[in-house]
């Protein structure tokens, strides 16, 4: 992957954060964490990976993400100097799941 965009999305990632952590409130005792952000090569699309916890509030805060995507976006493009601003979707990082789904694997094969 080119420098720039490896930059890019690093500093996508901690804007996004940053943004998410100071206007979008969630349940009590929701945790949620940007773990990457992946821009297209023309920077007009960017998938952002967030972990949430605990894993029961999954989906009500992945849609509560969605749902304010543009507020998000909006507050995006005021801290960005891009030609234009990435229009933003959230997934699910599940790399630690399978990492964890994978051990459990290795382990079973041990004994």
């Amino acid at each position: 992957m080119p420098d720039r965009i490896v930059k890019i999305n690093e500093f996508l990632k901690e804007q996004v954060a940053q943004i998410i952590r100071e206007e979008i409130d969630f349940e009590p005792g929701t945790i949620v964490s940007v773990i990457s952000a992946s821009a297209s090569p023309d920077l007009r699309y960017a998938k952002i990976f967030v972990s949430i916890l605990p894993d029961e509030r999954v989906g009500t805060t992945l849609k509560r993400l969605n749902n304010n995507t543009k507020t998000i976006q909006k507050n995006l493009g005021k801290n960005i100097s891009f030609k234009f601003t990435p229009k933003l979707s959230f997934a699910l990082d599940e790399t630690e799941k399978k990492a964890s789904e994978i051990d459990e694997l290795l382990d079973s094969l041990k004994y």
